[in-house]
């Protein structure tokens, strides 16, 4: 194969319906980008994939590596050129990735008009509700926008819908059954066609409100961007290589694990001694066998002495899912919130951790969505502590210094998984004990570890699984 022909095949694996294969493709023709030797092949090879694209969201894909490249201001208008469908999304990331405002467009070419009166679309609502190939998301935003202004947006949004999938004639989605093998029971996400002409027909709905509503423009861009694959800086965290003490850890026994703390214990002590850091956050299978599989949790709290309940603990870190995140730097890096001990008064112990993920997903972040990463909290002496992705791995710093890692990695990975279990993935915040021990001196107390561990059990290679679940806590 010549070199552009390898190109035209990488670029073209963005069309898999598998969220990680898209975000790993995203990553490889970014650094395809930023490589001499093979920017202008890749350029060329995707300038002319977004050309071909039918739909909006499609295109959208296509833009994604710009994110993370080194932004040339001759690829960027390139690209922008070859879209064949513009959206408010794509000229939102374009201004992202360029750093300068929207330029607003003339819409009349990017959306049908007002779905005639007496059209029925019963049908088409009701498949767009139904939230089967399209999260209930867009509904919401849909029904928001309705409820505020009085206009059909939910009918809008279901004539697109009918128009594009008359356009483009595909009345399935293929065979996704393909990705999962011989495990028909198994569960995954897929963003296939159905996926992308939802999302294209919310963002051709936006059009039409901009146009024919007078829907200001900030809120259209606002709202466009829930059509985003991932929030901007997501992309920028790639899965990395596994940790070396990673075969110890995802492969322990079911004898192992019939002593739920002392497992905890052991997986504590062993990445803490290999690494010399102190675990804030860790979530990974420690067994998976054809009838047993087990996956363990641990989170870490500081406690002022008092006897530290650990279900409540972890249900609290739970419960901060979508409620809070850390800020962000641009699409730079994450910057987490200063925590001090005032601010845990009902609570026995006070949390240093923060969700990574906040109330805006795309399906590229389907793997954050299965298996939460957190990041540590920041305090008077560790200020502004920051997650910063590199094209290898990604680091916590504080101060202008490295003070910690995160590390995030496939293990055991398929594009699905059993139902209930989480995805197979694997995650781990770490500090470096002295960072760790200042958090702890800051918030009046001392660094203890709570856990939880999720078991998964049939009594035959081809049963159905039952769950189980404990919870304790480690003294550090």
């Amino acid at each position: 194969m010549t070199p552009r022909q390898v190109a035209e095949v990488g670029v073209a694996r963005l069309g898999l319906p598998i969220p990680m294969a898209k975000l790993v493709t995203i990553q490889a023709i970014a650094a395809a980008l930023d490589d001499e030797e093979t920017a202008e092949i890749y350029a060329e090879a995707l300038a002319e994939w977004i050309s071909t694209r039918e739909l909006e969201s499609q295109c959208l894909e296509a833009l994604c590596p710009l994110l993370i490249a080194n932004p040339k201001p001759a690829l960027v208008e390139r690209m922008r050129q070859a879209i064949t469908h513009p959206s408010l999304a794509s000229d939102l990331l374009v201004s992202i990735v360029t750093n300068t405002p929207v330029v607003a467009s003339p819409w009349a070419g990017c959306h049908s008009g007002p779905a005639p009166r007496h059209l029925d679309l019963a049908k088409e609502e009701h498949a767009l509700r139904a939230s089967s190939f399209i999260p209930p998301l867009f509904t919401h935003k849909l029904e928001e926008l309705q409820e505020a202004s009085g206009l059909p947006f939910l009918r809008q949004w279901a004539f697109e819908y009918r128009l594009l999938s008359d356009r483009i004639g595909i009345r399935s989605d293929g065979h996704l059954e393909y990705f999962l093998g011989s495990k028909r029971g198994n569960t995954g996400q897929f963003v296939a066609v159905h996926g992308h002409l939802a999302r294209s027909a919310y963002l051709r709905t936006l059009a039409c409100a901009i146009q024919r509503w007078r829907m200001p423009d900030d809120d259209a861009f606002h709202y466009a961007s829930a059509a985003f694959p991932a929030e901007p800086i997501f992309l920028r965290l790639a899965p990395q290589p596994a940790p070396a003490w990673a075969s110890f850890v995802h492969t322990r026994s079911v004898v192992d694990a019939s002593d739920a703390q002392m497992l905890a214990r052991t997986i504590v002590q062993h990445i803490e001694q290999a690494e010399q850091v102190k675990i804030m956050h860790c979530s990974l299978a420690v067994v998976d066998e054809p009838r047993y599989h087990a996956e363990l949790e641990i989170f870490s709290v500081v406690s002022a002495g008092n006897t530290l309940n650990a279900g409540k603990a972890i249900g609290f870190y739970h419960h901060l899912f979508g409620k809070a995140s850390p800020l962000r730097r641009g699409h730079r890096s994450f910057v987490s919130r200063e925590i001090e001990s005032g601010d845990a008064r009902l609570l026995d112990f006070v949390p240093v951790l923060v969700p990574l993920i906040g109330a805006s997903v795309g399906y590229v972040q389907t793997e954050f969505l299965g298996r939460v990463p957190y990041m540590p909290l920041s305090t008077r002496s560790v200020p502004k502590l920051e997650l910063v992705p590199r094209r290898d791995r990604a680091v916590l710093r504080s101060g202008g210094h490295e003070v910690g890692a995160w590390n995030w990695w496939r293990w055991n990975w398929e594009p699905s998984h059993p139902k209930g279990w989480l995805t197979p993935t694997a995650c781990c915040a770490s500090l470096m004990p002295a960072v760790a021990q200042q958090i702890a001196d800051d918030l009046g107390g001392r660094i203890e570890h709570v856990w939880k561990l999720t078991i998964w059990q049939r009594d035959n290679d081809y049963g159905e699984w039952s769950s189980t679940e404990q919870v304790g806590s480690l003294e550090c």
